[in-house]
């Protein structure tokens, strides 16, 4: 949320002049002690609660900045501290307020507070709509030091926000009865001793009643406000401020002001905190505001919903003209180079350093971690049970057989580039998907034609059989297994089993499967699927009778013995697969050898 967009204090403490533009959704603000940065997020907190540090008045003479004091008393002028915040308006806002409005507030010594806004409210009715906008503002100031009264004041506002509920409000009532029934006698001899009727009741604001809340920490149970450290307590803060500004209903914008969320943190900490901070200011609703020295603040990264910006503030002195310099206490140092300029003109000399020295830290840390991480995922993959198929589309047909019997199933399913002839073969495009894993079951399945038999015998020494094969431990082969319409065919036909042409596309029923064939072919006019009307498998010139071939080419285009005299062109197998699944094609023959897949890998 970025709904302030500009922060001008003048004459605050030590905040001379100070303009802060172009606020992100996290703003983290640097600067040397005592340069004026905590004094930033107070103008905020004046600005909007009143006060400046928490639990405690305004002061004028405490508050207002001793340079410009005396500048006023030495012209006889007039001494006052003004705050100006420009808004980005939200959307609702937008018909009777515009897009942007500012307001200038200004506090004076005689007491008066005056307040501008620009450009001005010229009706009742925007007026209205200006005070409901400020009225659903909540700003929350987070000072460095964090005693006990900080948490005190948030788990009692935490009891304000989760007391809108009727859940908590019963159980409150309840809580307070099951007191006056324990106290019947004490009340009872009181209006005895008074003659008035007097009983114990619950304190006016009910929720002082909850300040002395804690937390038990851990599984030892110890209480976090008492037994745990400063950073062990801090990093509950912000979890409990976004559980209060999710359950204020009457508030809408959050904006927080959160001083050094590093202290007591050690590094790694640190880091994590500043993720953390950013992904809290990713919310719509919220815009955050930090003072810091850490590195790892500096280096927190943008996220797709979150702008980081980073500011430096500089104490301002008078310079030999008598002019205040630098003339605005702030300048925005997004820029690394930036930082380190500004950064040794103030004499932090380390801080700079440090941050190019993490920064780089990180970076390699980064690279690692993403090597590590692809190592882990390639371990995971070859660890992986494992389905060689031959092509490219037979994965896609069989990982969607195999989703379909067992949708958790943790099986990969990898191409072979066509089918191997050679153990050679075998070996090289096995290692091109990554190599095998010897404690992982893998399973080879093969087409049951002439170059998947002779791939299956080459790693068995075997004929095909109904069953997979294995041949080493926990390594198995298959070639497919026809189905009957498929026996039909090649019975009618006369030819032998040994001679039969049979891929995965035949596992789907043949009529439908031979129509979306000549569908895909049809669509692509060339001379390539021309002649591929006119011909039969190759292996069928070979082994067949001329007549037996000259029936098979004659087969009528779209029917069965024309898909299993030729099968699917390559060309076409890739819109064939997805078509059977679009279609809702039959699936029974192609998921029972996926269920044989699914049962041999998974429980060898």
């Amino acid at each position: 949320m970025k709904i302030i967009k500009k922060i001008e204090v003048n004459y605050l403490r030590s905040l001379y002049s100070a303009t802060l533009d172009d606020a992100g959704d996290l703003n983290v603000v640097f600067g040397r002690n005592d340069s004026g940065k905590s004094n930033l997020l107070r103008a905020l907190n004046l600005f909007f609660n009143n006060r400046t540090d928490p639990g405690r008045q305004f002061d004028f003479d405490l508050d207002m900045s001793d340079r410009r004091k005396q500048e006023a008393r030495d012209a006889k002028g007039r001494q006052f501290i003004w705050i100006k915040i420009t808004f980005n308006l939200p959307g609702n806002y937008h018909a009777s307020l515009g897009t942007e409005i500012a307001i200038k507030k200004q506090w004076n010594r005689d007491g008066d507070v005056s307040q501008t806004v620009f450009p001005s409210v010229d009706s009742a009715g925007k007026q209205a709509r200006l005070t409901r906008f400020f009225n659903e503002i909540d700003f929350t100031y987070i000072p460095a030091i964090k005693d006990l009264n900080v948490y005190a004041d948030l788990i009692e506002r935490m009891y304000g926000a989760a007391s809108e509920t009727a859940a908590l409000r019963e159980a409150t009532s309840t809580f307070v009865n099951a007191i006056e029934g324990q106290t019947t006698v004490l009340s009872e001899q009181l209006t005895t001793l008074f003659g008035a009727p007097a009983r114990l009741a619950p304190p006016t604001e009910m929720s002082q009643l909850f300040r002395n809340l804690d937390f038990a920490h851990g599984e030892d149970g110890h209480s976090l406000l008492r037994q745990k450290g400063d950073g062990v307590k801090a990093r509950h803060i912000p979890e409990l401020l976004r559980y209060i500004n999710g359950n204020e209903t009457r508030k809408k914008f959050f904006f927080w002001g959160f001083e050094e969320p590093e202290n007591s943190l050690d590094l790694g900490a640190a880091e994590a905190e500043a993720v953390r901070f950013s992904e809290f200011a990713q919310r719509s609703d919220t815009q955050i505001f930090i003072t810091s020295h850490s590195p790892a603040f500096y280096l927190a990264a943008d996220h797709a919903f979150a702008t980081i910006r980073r500011f430096f503030i500089t104490k301002q002195q008078k310079g030999s003209d008598d002019v205040m310099e630098p003339v605005n206490a702030a300048a925005l140092i997004d820029s690394l180079d930036e930082a380190e300029t500004r950064m040794e003109r103030a004499g932090l000399l380390q801080l700079p350093f440090v941050i190019r020295q993490l920064a780089e830290h990180s970076n390699a840390l980064a690279e690692k971690e993403a090597e590590a991480e692809k190592l882990r995922s390639e371990l995971a993959r070859i660890q992986q049970p494992t389905l060689f198929v031959e092509g490219a589309h037979d994965v896609d047909l069989f990982r969607s057989a195999l989703s379909r019997v067992d949708p958790n199933n943790q099986l990969a399913v990898k191409p072979l580039g066509g089918t191997p002839t050679t153990p050679e073969a075998i070996f090289s495009a096995v290692m091109q998907q990554g190599g095998l894993n010897s404690e992982s079951p893998v399973l080879f399945l093969f087409d049951n034609d002439k170059a998947g038999r002779g791939a299956f015998r080459k790693l068995c020494s075997k004929t095909p059989e109904i069953e997979p094969t294995q041949f080493q431990n926990k390594m198995f082969v298959w070639s497919l297994i026809f189905t009957n319409e498929f026996r039909n065919f090649i019975k009618r036909i006369g030819i032998q089993a040994d001679q039969a042409f049979y891929t995965a596309e035949f596992l789907f029923p043949a009529d439908k499967a031979a129509e979306l064939c000549k569908e895909i072919i049809d669509s692509r006019k060339s001379h390539e699927t021309e002649d591929w009307r006119l011909t039969i498998n190759g292996d069928y010139w070979n082994s067949l009778s001329q007549k037996k071939c000259h029936t098979l080419v004659g087969a009528p285009a779209g029917s069965p013995e024309w898909l299993f005299a030729r099968g699917v062109p390559d060309y076409a197998k890739g819109k064939f697969a997805e078509e059977t699944v679009k279609r809702g094609f039959d699936t029974q023959h192609i998921d029972n050898v996926a269920r044989k897949i699914v049962d041999k890998l998974l429980n060898v």
